[in-house]
Protein backbone atom coordinates (compact mmCIF):
# COMPACT_ATOMS: atom_id res chain seq x y z
CA UNK A 1 0.00 0.00 0.00
CA UNK A 2 2.76 2.62 0.68
CA UNK A 3 4.91 1.55 -2.41
CA UNK A 4 1.53 2.25 -4.42
CA UNK A 5 0.88 5.59 -2.69
CA UNK A 6 5.01 6.55 -2.91
CA UNK A 7 4.31 5.42 -6.88
CA UNK A 8 1.22 8.00 -6.87
CA UNK A 9 3.00 10.60 -5.21
CA UNK A 10 6.37 10.72 -7.68
CA UNK A 11 4.02 10.51 -10.83
CA UNK A 12 1.51 13.40 -10.10
CA UNK A 13 4.48 15.65 -8.29
CA UNK A 14 6.87 14.75 -10.69
CA UNK A 15 4.46 15.75 -13.79
CA UNK A 16 3.90 18.79 -12.05
CA UNK A 17 7.25 19.73 -11.43
CA UNK A 18 7.97 19.01 -15.03
CA UNK A 19 5.07 20.90 -16.91
CA UNK A 20 6.13 24.04 -14.88
CA UNK A 21 9.61 24.04 -15.36
CA UNK A 22 9.03 23.43 -19.26
CA UNK A 23 6.47 25.84 -19.43
CA UNK A 24 8.82 28.28 -18.13
CA UNK A 25 11.97 26.95 -19.47
CA UNK A 26 10.55 27.71 -22.71
CA UNK A 27 9.12 30.90 -22.00
CA UNK A 28 12.58 31.84 -20.61
CA UNK A 29 14.20 30.45 -24.24
CA UNK A 30 11.92 33.00 -25.82
CA UNK A 31 11.30 36.18 -23.64
CA UNK A 32 14.50 36.32 -22.35
CA UNK A 33 17.01 34.77 -24.28
CA UNK A 34 15.37 35.35 -27.34
CA UNK A 35 15.32 32.84 -29.17
CA UNK A 36 12.45 32.93 -31.51
CA UNK A 37 9.93 30.23 -31.28
CA UNK A 38 9.14 27.74 -34.89
CA UNK A 39 5.86 26.89 -35.95
CA UNK A 40 6.29 23.24 -34.39
CA UNK A 41 7.71 24.86 -31.31
CA UNK A 42 4.39 26.59 -31.01
CA UNK A 43 2.64 23.03 -31.96
CA UNK A 44 4.34 21.52 -28.58
CA UNK A 45 3.77 24.65 -26.70
CA UNK A 46 0.14 24.46 -27.06
CA UNK A 47 0.73 20.82 -25.45
CA UNK A 48 2.51 21.80 -22.76
CA UNK A 49 1.00 24.63 -21.57
CA UNK A 50 -2.25 23.54 -20.37
CA UNK A 51 -0.76 20.20 -18.88
CA UNK A 52 0.61 23.10 -16.13
CA UNK A 53 -2.72 24.31 -15.28
CA UNK A 54 -4.31 20.57 -15.68
CA UNK A 55 -2.03 19.25 -13.46
CA UNK A 56 -2.36 22.06 -10.54
CA UNK A 57 -6.27 22.21 -10.91
CA UNK A 58 -6.34 18.14 -10.94
CA UNK A 59 -4.08 17.62 -8.33
CA UNK A 60 -5.75 20.12 -6.02
CA UNK A 61 -9.36 18.46 -6.79
CA UNK A 62 -7.83 14.86 -6.27
CA UNK A 63 -9.84 14.45 -9.82
CA UNK A 64 -9.87 10.94 -10.35
CA UNK A 65 -9.83 11.62 -14.08
CA UNK A 66 -6.75 13.49 -14.15
CA UNK A 67 -4.57 11.26 -15.82
CA UNK A 68 -6.80 10.87 -18.65
CA UNK A 69 -7.04 14.44 -19.31
CA UNK A 70 -3.75 14.31 -19.41
CA UNK A 71 -2.65 11.60 -21.50
CA UNK A 72 -3.98 13.01 -24.93
CA UNK A 73 -1.74 16.04 -24.63
CA UNK A 74 1.60 14.39 -23.48
CA UNK A 75 1.18 11.79 -26.12
CA UNK A 76 0.70 14.23 -29.08
CA UNK A 77 3.23 16.81 -27.53
CA UNK A 78 5.53 13.95 -26.90
CA UNK A 79 5.13 12.48 -31.33
CA UNK A 80 5.30 16.40 -32.26
CA UNK A 81 9.12 16.71 -30.15
CA UNK A 82 10.07 12.80 -31.52
CA UNK A 83 9.21 14.89 -35.55
CA UNK A 84 11.08 17.80 -34.36
CA UNK A 85 14.55 16.34 -32.97
CA UNK A 86 14.80 14.21 -36.15
CA UNK A 87 13.86 17.42 -38.58
CA UNK A 88 16.83 18.76 -36.60
CA UNK A 89 19.08 15.86 -36.39
CA UNK A 90 18.55 13.53 -39.81
CA UNK A 91 18.23 14.09 -43.26
CA UNK A 92 15.10 12.15 -43.59
CA UNK A 93 12.06 14.53 -42.32
CA UNK A 94 12.09 17.12 -45.19
CA UNK A 95 14.19 20.75 -45.94
CA UNK A 96 15.49 23.03 -43.52
CA UNK A 97 12.18 25.29 -45.07
CA UNK A 98 9.86 22.85 -43.60
CA UNK A 99 8.80 25.91 -41.48
CA UNK A 100 7.93 28.48 -44.32
CA UNK A 101 7.10 31.39 -41.53
CA UNK A 102 9.40 32.69 -39.32
CA UNK A 103 12.60 30.64 -38.09
CA UNK A 104 13.22 27.75 -40.09
CA UNK A 105 12.16 24.48 -37.72
CA UNK A 106 15.74 23.32 -38.03
CA UNK A 107 17.36 25.89 -36.46
CA UNK A 108 19.53 24.86 -33.55
CA UNK A 109 18.95 27.73 -30.81
CA UNK A 110 20.92 25.28 -28.26
CA UNK A 111 23.03 21.89 -28.96
CA UNK A 112 24.68 20.93 -25.49
CA UNK A 113 27.15 18.03 -26.08
CA UNK A 114 26.31 17.60 -29.86
CA UNK A 115 22.97 16.48 -28.94
CA UNK A 116 20.62 18.23 -26.45
CA UNK A 117 18.88 20.98 -28.31
CA UNK A 118 15.06 22.18 -27.21
CA UNK A 119 13.16 19.73 -28.64
CA UNK A 120 15.01 16.92 -27.68
CA UNK A 121 14.57 19.06 -23.88
CA UNK A 122 10.06 18.84 -24.64
CA UNK A 123 10.69 15.10 -25.99
CA UNK A 124 12.16 14.31 -22.31
CA UNK A 125 9.30 16.26 -20.51
CA UNK A 126 6.37 15.00 -22.36
CA UNK A 127 7.53 11.21 -21.55
CA UNK A 128 7.86 12.27 -18.03
CA UNK A 129 4.57 13.55 -17.54
CA UNK A 130 3.22 10.57 -19.73
CA UNK A 131 5.62 7.78 -17.43
CA UNK A 132 4.23 9.64 -14.40
CA UNK A 133 0.21 9.66 -15.46
CA UNK A 134 0.70 5.64 -16.67
CA UNK A 135 1.87 5.47 -12.96
CA UNK A 136 -0.88 7.06 -11.35
CA UNK A 137 -3.32 4.64 -13.08
CA UNK A 138 -1.71 1.48 -12.98
CA UNK A 139 -0.73 1.97 -9.38
CA UNK A 140 -4.78 3.31 -8.72
CA UNK A 141 -6.21 -0.26 -8.38
CA UNK A 142 -8.94 0.41 -5.91
CA UNK A 143 -10.57 3.67 -6.95
CA UNK A 144 -14.23 3.96 -7.46
CA UNK A 145 -16.12 6.84 -8.68
CA UNK A 146 -14.74 10.11 -9.25
CA UNK A 147 -12.40 9.33 -5.97
CA UNK A 148 -9.16 7.83 -5.53
CA UNK A 149 -8.58 5.38 -3.18
CA UNK A 150 -5.45 7.27 -1.80
CA UNK A 151 -6.01 11.00 -0.49
CA UNK A 152 -2.92 12.43 -1.77
CA UNK A 153 -2.04 15.80 0.15
CA UNK A 154 -2.79 18.71 -1.61
CA UNK A 155 0.23 21.47 0.24
CA UNK A 156 3.09 20.77 -2.28
CA UNK A 157 1.12 22.44 -5.45
CA UNK A 158 1.41 25.90 -4.63
CA UNK A 159 4.88 25.31 -3.20
CA UNK A 160 5.96 23.41 -6.41
CA UNK A 161 4.30 26.34 -8.69
CA UNK A 162 5.90 29.44 -6.55
CA UNK A 163 9.27 27.85 -6.69
CA UNK A 164 9.07 27.00 -10.44
CA UNK A 165 7.97 30.60 -10.64
CA UNK A 166 10.71 32.45 -8.55
CA UNK A 167 13.28 30.42 -10.18
CA UNK A 168 12.01 31.90 -13.85
CA UNK A 169 11.95 35.61 -12.17
CA UNK A 170 15.55 35.23 -10.61
CA UNK A 171 16.91 33.95 -13.81
CA UNK A 172 15.34 36.24 -15.89
CA UNK A 173 16.30 39.21 -13.87
CA UNK A 174 19.86 38.40 -13.55
CA UNK A 175 20.18 37.73 -17.34
CA UNK A 176 18.47 41.59 -17.35
CA UNK A 177 21.51 42.69 -14.45
CA UNK A 178 24.01 40.51 -15.31
CA UNK A 179 26.85 41.82 -17.69
CA UNK A 180 30.43 41.29 -17.89
CA UNK A 181 32.52 43.23 -20.23
CA UNK A 182 36.25 45.27 -19.51
CA UNK A 183 36.89 48.78 -19.43
CA UNK A 184 38.08 50.13 -22.21
CA UNK A 185 40.84 51.37 -19.63
CA UNK A 186 41.67 47.77 -19.30
CA UNK A 187 42.15 46.48 -22.31
CA UNK A 188 45.43 48.13 -22.54
CA UNK A 189 46.48 46.39 -20.22
CA UNK A 190 45.15 42.78 -20.48
CA UNK A 191 46.32 42.98 -24.34
CA UNK A 192 49.78 42.91 -22.86
CA UNK A 193 49.53 39.77 -20.88
CA UNK A 194 51.60 37.53 -22.09
CA UNK A 195 49.28 34.53 -22.14
CA UNK A 196 46.42 36.40 -23.97
CA UNK A 197 46.30 37.34 -27.27
CA UNK A 198 43.60 40.20 -28.49
CA UNK A 199 43.11 40.34 -31.58
CA UNK A 200 40.45 42.44 -33.63
CA UNK A 201 40.31 39.60 -36.55
CA UNK A 202 38.84 37.27 -34.78
CA UNK A 203 38.46 34.37 -37.49
CA UNK A 204 41.37 35.68 -40.50
CA UNK A 205 39.21 33.57 -42.59
CA UNK A 206 39.60 35.28 -46.12
CA UNK A 207 36.54 35.90 -48.48
CA UNK A 208 37.73 34.94 -51.74
CA UNK A 209 36.52 36.97 -54.65
CA UNK A 210 32.59 36.26 -55.66
CA UNK A 211 32.36 33.62 -58.65
CA UNK A 212 28.95 32.60 -59.98
CA UNK A 213 29.23 28.88 -58.20
CA UNK A 214 29.50 30.86 -54.64
CA UNK A 215 26.65 33.55 -55.39
CA UNK A 216 24.46 30.53 -56.14
CA UNK A 217 25.19 28.49 -53.27
CA UNK A 218 25.15 31.76 -51.04
CA UNK A 219 21.79 32.63 -52.15
CA UNK A 220 20.62 28.87 -51.01
CA UNK A 221 22.04 28.84 -47.98
CA UNK A 222 21.10 32.25 -47.37
CA UNK A 223 17.04 30.92 -48.28
CA UNK A 224 17.57 27.67 -45.78
CA UNK A 225 19.11 30.19 -42.64
CA UNK A 226 18.27 33.42 -43.13
CA UNK A 227 15.62 34.46 -45.12
CA UNK A 228 13.58 33.77 -42.63
CA UNK A 229 14.45 36.53 -40.28
CA UNK A 230 16.75 38.81 -42.70
CA UNK A 231 14.04 37.99 -45.97
CA UNK A 232 14.26 36.89 -49.21
CA UNK A 233 16.72 39.07 -50.97
CA UNK A 234 17.53 40.73 -47.49
CA UNK A 235 14.46 43.40 -47.12
CA UNK A 236 13.90 42.05 -43.75
CA UNK A 237 10.77 41.00 -41.92
CA UNK A 238 9.45 42.98 -39.75
CA UNK A 239 9.47 41.88 -35.67
CA UNK A 240 11.96 39.00 -36.50
CA UNK A 241 15.58 40.48 -38.21
CA UNK A 242 16.85 43.85 -40.08
CA UNK A 243 17.12 44.55 -43.60
CA UNK A 244 20.52 43.30 -45.12
CA UNK A 245 20.22 44.85 -49.01
CA UNK A 246 21.37 48.02 -49.09
CA UNK A 247 22.18 48.27 -45.26
CA UNK A 248 24.65 50.87 -44.13
CA UNK A 249 25.80 48.26 -41.36
CA UNK A 250 26.56 45.69 -43.12
CA UNK A 251 28.46 47.88 -46.03
CA UNK A 252 30.57 49.04 -43.18
CA UNK A 253 31.47 45.40 -41.98
CA UNK A 254 34.22 43.59 -42.83
CA UNK A 255 34.56 40.01 -44.31
CA UNK A 256 35.76 38.77 -40.63
CA UNK A 257 33.35 40.75 -38.62
CA UNK A 258 30.55 39.59 -40.51
CA UNK A 259 31.78 35.77 -40.43
CA UNK A 260 32.47 36.12 -36.81
CA UNK A 261 28.57 37.01 -36.73
CA UNK A 262 27.56 34.56 -38.86
CA UNK A 263 29.28 32.10 -36.74
CA UNK A 264 28.56 32.87 -33.28
CA UNK A 265 25.33 34.57 -33.74
CA UNK A 266 24.07 37.48 -31.66
CA UNK A 267 22.46 38.04 -28.18
CA UNK A 268 19.37 39.34 -27.76
CA UNK A 269 20.69 42.29 -25.35
CA UNK A 270 23.71 42.21 -27.77
CA UNK A 271 24.70 46.58 -28.09
CA UNK A 272 23.92 46.41 -32.06
CA UNK A 273 21.15 43.94 -32.31
CA UNK A 274 18.65 46.28 -32.59
CA UNK A 275 15.69 43.82 -32.82
CA UNK A 276 15.83 42.13 -29.23
CA UNK A 277 15.79 38.64 -31.21
CA UNK A 278 18.59 36.48 -31.20
CA UNK A 279 20.65 34.71 -34.00
CA UNK A 280 21.27 31.52 -34.06
CA UNK A 281 24.85 30.84 -34.28
CA UNK A 282 25.80 29.42 -37.71
CA UNK A 283 22.43 30.52 -39.35
CA UNK A 284 20.68 27.77 -36.89
CA UNK A 285 22.48 25.38 -39.33
CA UNK A 286 25.11 23.09 -36.67
CA UNK A 287 26.60 21.69 -39.62
CA UNK A 288 27.79 24.74 -41.60
CA UNK A 289 31.67 25.08 -42.72
CA UNK A 290 33.48 27.93 -43.26
CA UNK A 291 33.36 27.75 -46.76
CA UNK A 292 29.33 27.72 -46.97
CA UNK A 293 29.41 31.27 -44.08
CA UNK A 294 32.04 32.61 -46.72
CA UNK A 295 29.72 32.03 -49.32
CA UNK A 296 26.48 33.42 -47.83
CA UNK A 297 29.23 36.58 -46.89
CA UNK A 298 29.45 37.18 -50.68
CA UNK A 299 26.04 36.82 -51.19
CA UNK A 300 25.03 39.30 -48.96
CA UNK A 301 27.93 41.29 -49.98
CA UNK A 302 26.15 41.18 -53.76
CA UNK A 303 23.07 42.70 -52.58
CA UNK A 304 24.96 45.97 -51.37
Amino acid sequence: MNSSRSWTKLGLYGSLITAWVATLGSLYFSEVSGFTPCTLCWYQRIFMYPLAVLLTLGIMRRDHHLPHLVLPFSLLGQGISVYHFLLQKTPYFGSPSSCAIGVTCSTVWINWFGIVTIPLLAMIGFMIITTGMLAVIATDSGSAGNTWSYQWPRWPVPLIVLAAVAFYLVGAARAGKVQFSLPEVVLPIVSELPFLELSTDPTATPAPAATPTSLENGALLYSQGCASCHGQNGVGVEGLGTALANSPQVAVLTESEMFAIIRDGRAADAPNNRTGIAMPPSAGQENLTDEQIVDIILYIQSLQ
